[in-house]
């Protein structure tokens, strides 16, 4: 940042010098380009909004839901108890206890699931609990993303908005001293009118930037689940990783880090299990023991027991359809996972161009445009203080020197955007 603040440091030199001050009604130091005192950092907009969004806590809850699924699975059908009374003579209940044939009786039944049933219902419902886990983890690291795509482009559009007024601040500095020579006869009439028409046409750019700055930072306080209308006043400068892995190590890194292809992962998972689940019920009955003990008031007390099994009888119209069913599901299981990982890489090598490109135009700007067009701007005024050039070559000068700058923003902007979307698919950190 030191070579962008040259500009501001060049300016108020020259506007300084002892050929320009006599000329000048006023002299005051151009607004600096820096970020604020007490700016909120990226990291601490992240931290709230993990905290605090209400997306991110029902996927959270929505994962718990699902863990608690799991002991229900592995569980015991609930045991049955039945009671009931025989009588003679009369229909009505405990009448005709008297009889030979009166009886109360008490029972208790208990299915049984065959052997391996209840394992696999277990781990179908474990896998769908690891999938609601992966699917929330995936949010986080997407929320995260979003929030500091956010705070990113807040904090360009800050930069940006002090570059324009900075400028509209020498501008108008420029406009006094073209009228201060357009009295002493050394310049034209028109030279004033012009800068004070760049200042109108910077004062459409700040209006502009200032609507896209109160997009975002109604974005960010959306994602922190806050009232639209609280102020951000600043965002401190994203400290942004300056090398990064080549594509073939993230993608490597996306396979083993990726939430989204985890989550693919655990519900080819429950699929199995379900399949598996289903080839055991079409082959084997449910078990079901019976234990009842009868009172008759004329006889002895007697007992009876017995085991009934629920027979997989219609297999051919049922549970034939219901393996078929489950085998489907276990082939779209794995086809979303194959789409989601060609996804992934076609998100990672979007993100890397984009992170490559924006670095090496960042350095270009730095090294290049940036200290080239300050050299422009310096020679350009040297040149119109003496006669050499018109004052629409000084302006020139100076346009090119803020949209480099400006432009220098914006790249900052691309690079650590694509940083962001890298992180969501690898859980890298390179923003922050």
């Amino acid at each position: 940042m030191n070579t962008l603040a040259r500009i501001a440091v060049l300016l108020v030199v020259a506007l300084s010098s002892p050929k320009l001050v006599s000329a000048q009604t006023e002299a005051a130091p151009p607004v600096a380009v820096a970020d604020p005192s007490g700016a909120v950092t990226i990291s601490a907009l992240v931290r709230e909004a993990l905290e605090s969004n209400p997306d991110l806590t029902a996927m959270r809850r929505d994962a718990d839901a699902a863990r608690a699924r799991i002991p229900q699975e592995k569980a015991l059908p609930d045991p049955m108890l039945s009671f009931g009374n025989m009588t003679q003579h009369y229909p009505l209940p405990f009448s005709g206890l008297e009889g030979d044939f009166s009886e109360t009786y008490v029972g208790f039944s208990q299915a049984l699931p065959w052997f391996g049933v209840r394992r696999l219902r277990g781990q179908a419902a474990a896998s769908d609990a690891e999938a609601a886990l992966e699917a929330y983890n995936a949010r986080v690291r997407e929320l995260a993303a979003e929030v500091k795509i956010a705070g990113i482009e807040l904090y360009s559009l800050d930069r940006r908005i002090a570059v324009v007024e900075r400028d509209m601040d020498i501008l108008e500095k420029f406009a006094r001293i073209a009228d201060a020579r357009y009295a002493v006869g050394k310049a034209m009439q028109v030279d004033g009118i012009n800068a004070r028409l760049e200042i109108t046409e910077l004062l459409d750019r700040k209006g502009a930037l200032e609507t896209e700055r109160a997009a975002a930072e109604s974005m960010i306080n959306t994602l922190l689940h806050r009232d639209p209308e609280t102020p951000i006043f600043a965002v401190a400068r994203p400290v942004t990783a300056e090398d990064f892995p080549s594509l073939d190590q993230l993608v490597a890194l996306s396979r083993q880090n990726a939430p989204q292809l985890a989550e693919r992962r655990r519900a080819i998972d429950a699929a199995n299990h379900r399949l598996r689940l289903a080839e055991r019920e079409a082959k084997y009955p449910e078990v079901n023991f019976e234990f009842t003990y009868h009172n008759r008031p004329a006889f002895e007390d007697y007992y009876s027991y017995g085991v009934t099994l629920t027979l997989p009888f219609w297999s051919a119209s049922k549970q034939r359809y219901q393996i078929a069913e489950r085998t489907a599901d276990l082939a779209a299981a794995e086809s979303r996972l194959s789409w989601q990982e060609a996804q992934v890489r076609n998100r990672l090598r979007d993100a890397h161009v984009r992170a490559t490109t924006a670095a090496r135009l960042l350095k270009l700007h730095e090294q290049g445009l940036i200290p080239q067009s300050v050299l422009a701007l310096e020679s350009a005024m040297s040149a119109y203080q003496t006669g050499g050039v018109d004052f629409q070559t000084l302006l020139a000068a100076l346009r090119k020197a803020l949209d480099y700058e400006t432009h220098y923003y914006e790249l900052v902007t691309q690079y650590a955007t694509a940083l962001a979307a890298i992180e969501a698919e690898t859980s890298l950190d390179l923003t922050r």
